[in-house]
């Protein structure tokens, strides 16, 4: 043990002298004559390509980019996370306005199913038109949608707002993150996603809040707010971001390789040629039609027909979906144009990519954090407002409990990336306490610990955000460049839909599990025969509101709250499944490549070349200056 001890002891000083002589220009105490050399090259190359202002600060080139780039998308990262929260608070308000109550939930589900289902189709776009374009049109529609909401006169028009607005929240929830994501530094990739996903939570946390302020002044300033801010942000987006990019990308499989048009040549039409509308057409249709099916049957009704009937189409429609992806990559690979222009386009979701193990785990790992983050921000509040009494503010403040794990989290998953140089291990760790917290979790509900429920969520936000921005990077950098935009898509597609099934899932397990518990009550006659006659009536009816159960009797109001209890233990209970698979799955993910390192590192040394051919090192010299005379002295035969 001493001498383990003293070799550790030794080596971790002779490192330390080493970084303090690399940072003072000098050559380390364990570096020969030429590696001190090369490291007195590179440490002068560095300094000429990088010189420091005269007061000794110095703003890179990189760090300027990074801050106008943050300058320009900090309005609509803010502004798609924040409204769907602010209008799930005042949807309740906003349908009594118009006197439709009975659509109040479809002011939320159809800005969610069309910012959902535009995704794959704005990656295209960005790919076709360039980043730049493709933001400046969903800006343009989110603008137009919230004008139209802003002077909705009835509920229909009320609704067709909101779906532009979520064709434009999609669009910016996908370029945002293409533009982020088209850097090939892993440390870059690395913080920008982390951070993204903080923003995401924490408009998710406090949008609720707005709402209600927003609220009592009047309904319409939620989508009001938005049109100036959308003014100033397309602005600062023309200002920052043309021309500074990426632009319109060539094809990716040209039919005619001896025709090869350069992107910037193409017209208008050819260009709008290329998007896979067909397909889009298709994945988009089977999308809303699952979202809806999903949507519906998170109120008990799965064996109605129109639920059956949205996830028979939704099957047919993405059968179709497949076949037509298919056909387009067959003709690709064997270089065949067709007459029929609508089959000479890239494919919008290339088939191949889903033969890649990484990019599949990946997938479905965002999709089960996806599904935990929002089963948590519904449910624990249903837990604090029906169990625990708390009023729907109370009850919302707890979800703050998330926001600091999740903190910790995503900084914890951004050291170990970038002293790692791989997100497999905070992948993999985070999903590991993912799936503990969510037994803990459950477990602190059947005990009715309200404190042990906070801390077990902070628990959950930590396993929450060690994954989410790691398994962007592993599908970023699993990928070709090339399939970049398609790939942030596809993640934003998978954590929607994760949340989306989460929802339906625990909303059918606490339905499922609070109708049983009260018929078994019902029928085990240990209650009062008015009691049971009262609890009768209502699962006839349905418990629909928090007053149905407060009009009952103290001692039932007990026995309904305690199945409510229950029914939300097993709602959490029935996530571990999932989260255990991911688990799993995340363990045989494979090592990723650092092209943006690795590029340093090949300029570096090429410099080097360079600096070496044009200053020869003083044994170079000898060496030429001792050549005559080793000549001179050879003996005849000798080389």
């Amino acid at each position: 043990m001493y001498l383990a001890h003293k070799y550790i002891r030794d080596k971790r000083r002779k490192a330390k002298v080493a970084e303090e002589a690399e940072a003072a220009g000098l050559p380390s105490p364990a570096d020969n004559g030429a590696d001190a050399n090369a490291r007195a090259t590179l440490k002068r190359t560095d300094s000429a390509s990088h010189p420091k202002s005269e007061g000794g600060f110095h703003v890179s080139t990189a760090m300027k980019w990074k801050l106008m780039l943050f300058a320009a998308l900090l309005v609509p990262v803010v502004f798609e996370t924040l409204d769907y929260t602010v209008v799930a608070t005042a949807q309740v308000h906003i349908a009594s306005v118009f006197n439709r109550l009975d659509l109040q939930s479809y002011i939320g589900t159809v800005y969610l199913l069309t910012s959902t289902v535009f995704l794959p189709l704005f990656a295209s776009i960005a790919d076709v038109w360039g980043r730049h374009l493709a933001l400046q049109f969903a800006l343009l529609f989110f603008t137009v949608g919230s004008a139209i909401s802003t002077g909705a006169q009835n509920m229909v028009t009320m609704l067709v707002g909101r779906g532009v607005a979520g064709i434009g929240a999609g669009g910016m929830m996908a370029v945002v993150r293409i533009i982020l994501s088209d850097s090939r530094s892993l440390d870059d990739n690395n913080l920008q996603q982390s951070m993204l996903f903080f923003l995401f939570t924490i408009g998710y946390c406090v949008g609720p809040v707005i709402g209600g302020a927003l609220t009592t002044v009047s309904f319409r300033w939620i989508f009001a707010i938005n049109l100036p801010c959308c003014a100033v942000a397309i602005v600062l987006c023309f200002t920052l971001l043309r021309g500074r990019t990426k632009g319109s990308q060539p094809r990716h499989n040209p039919l005619n390789q001896d025709e090869i048009i350069s992107a910037e040549d193409e017209t208008f039409f050819e260009k709008f040629m290329r998007i896979d509308w067909v397909g889009a057409l298709l994945f988009m249709g089977g999308g809303i039609t699952l979202l809806l099916a999903l949507n519906w049957g998170s109120t008990g009704e799965w064996s109605s027909a129109r639920i059956i009937a949205c996830f028979v189409v939704s099957g047919v429609l993405y059968i179709a979906w497949v076949a037509w992806e298919y056909v387009l990559e067959r003709k690709a690979e064997a270089g065949r144009a067709s007459r029929n222009p609508l089959m000479n386009t890239d494919p919008m979701i290339p088939l191949a990519l889903f033969t890649s193990f990484d990019l599949c785990v990946s997938q479905y790992a965002i999709f089960v954090s996806g599904l935990v983050m929002l089963v948590m921000f519904y449910f624990v509040a249903i837990f604090f407002t029906i169990v625990g009494g708390l009023s729907g503010t109370s009850a919302g403040t707890q979800l703050l409990y998330f926001v600091p794990g999740l903190a910790g989290g995503s900084l914890s998953s951004m050291v170990m990336v970038r002293r790692l140089r791989q997100p497999k291990v905070p992948i993999v760790l985070g999903n590991l306490i993912i799936t503990i917290a969510l037994g803990l979790v459950s477990w602190a509900v059947d005990r009715n610990d309200k404190g042990q429920v906070n801390g077990f969520l902070v628990l959950t936000g930590v396993g929450v955000g060690m994954t989410i921005g790691p398994l962007a990077v592993q599908a970023r950098f699993s990928q070709p460049e090339h399939r970049n935009a398609v790939v942030a898509a596809l993640n934003l597609f998978s954590r929607a839909l994760g949340g989306t099934v989460g929802l339906a899932q625990c909303g059918a397990v606490l339905n499922g599990k609070v109708t049983h518990s009260l018929h078994a009550l019902v029928r085990s006659g240990t209650l009062p025969p008015s009691d049971t006659a009262l609890l009768q009536n209502d699962l006839s009816s349905g418990i629909s509101s928090l007053q149905s159960i407060s009009s009952l009797p103290p001692d039932v109001q007990q026995l309904v709250k305690g199945a409510f209890q229950q029914g939300t233990r097993w709602a959490f209970l029935s996530l571990v499944p999932w989260s255990g698979l991911a688990l799993v799955l995340t363990l045989f993910l494979s090592k990723i490549g650092d092209p943006g390192r690795e590029g340093r590192a090949a300029a570096k040394a090429g410099v080097q070349e360079k600096e070496a051919a044009s200053n020869p090192t003083e044994e170079v010299k000898r060496m030429d200056d001792s050549e005559p005379i080793v000549a001179y002295t050879q003996g005849p035969g000798q080389v």
